[in-house]
């Protein structure tokens, strides 16, 4: 049994998907279906339920990849001290254009168990000359073709109320919606940009009562009743923040955020960051 065969494993077993695997490790899909197939034949069990165009975990696959968590994150997190041993002191230079609370939390929580690195963090929508910076979070697009990828969160977007709302419990289309007031985050951001493509798409803009770019406000705005404003399905950013769905059936945008980072720069700290967030993958 051979480690590159558990990674290939546990990579497959967070993705569904072989191809995915192989893109990460840059190797053909063949390679990793044959070290997959090998591992189960090594361990005596099936890891995947197979079909003819698609492989799911089963509950031996889920049972390794639960073991294998705790493994990968004790030895990459070992890798990454030794690594940081050998004299990087590099600051990681970061431009982070989304999820500005969730990376805060990475970083913070990434700097409890690495306190030697340094971080240089700008949170800028605007800024246009990239070339100083390691790392971006933004969005997933092709504005970054100098950069590697690596998908960090991926979820649908719904638009939400305050709790009670007269809209509460209908269906609705987004075109009813066009009397609404809302609320948005500001103007440069990728929620107010998605917002506004898909208001656009059924033939209005959103009227934005207001803009705000701190994301507890913009929570608590939206539960005042002030408006209605476009948030993750899959919970509120603040916990206490109570909000509710609306029923819209033509608003399932998608928010896509990607880690972008030189391949250059992959060693070191720098390394040790993208391989802690590689681990914290939503």
């Amino acid at each position: 049994m051979e480690i590159l065969q558990l990674r290939y494993f546990f990579e497959s077993a967070k993705t569904g998907n072989f191809t995915e695997t192989a893109k990460k490790y840059m190797v053909p899909t063949t390679s990793v279906s044959a070290a997959v197939k090998r591992l189960e034949k090594e361990i005596g069990c099936k890891l995947f339920d197979r079909s003819s165009n698609r492989v799911s975990l089963n509950a031996n696959g889920k049972r390794l990849q639960q073991s294998l968590y705790t493994v990968f994150t004790e030895l990459d997190g070992v890798i990454a001290e030794l690594s940081a041993n050998i004299g990087d002191d590099r600051e990681i230079k970061m431009l982070v254009r989304a999820m500005r609370r969730d990376i805060t939390k990475l970083i913070t929580e990434f700097n409890q168990k690495h306190p030697y690195v340094v971080f240089k963090t700008v949170f800028d929508f605007r800024d246009t000359d990239l070339s100083g910076y390691d790392i971006i979070i933004d969005e997933k697009s092709d504005r970054y073709p100098e950069y590697r990828e690596l998908l960090l969160f991926n979820t649908s977007l719904r638009l939400k109320c305050a709790v009670g709302h007269p809209l509460c419990g209908r269906k609705l289309t987004l075109r009813q919606l066009n009397n609404q007031k809302y609320i948005s985050m500001g103007e440069d951001s990728n929620m107010h940009k998605i917002l506004t493509q898909a208001c656009n798409r059924v033939g209005f803009a959103p009227d934005v009562a207001i803009m705000c770019n701190d994301i507890e406000c913009y929570e608590k705005l939206i539960a005042s009743g002030m408006g209605i404003g476009a948030g993750r399905e899959s919970g509120n950013y603040s916990s206490n923040t109570p909000l509710e769905c609306l029923d819209v059936e033509d608003f399932r945008e998608r928010y896509s955020v990607c880690v972008y980072y030189k391949e250059a720069a992959y060693y070191g700290n720098i390394r040790s960051f993208i391989d802690f967030l590689k681990m914290k993958q939503m």
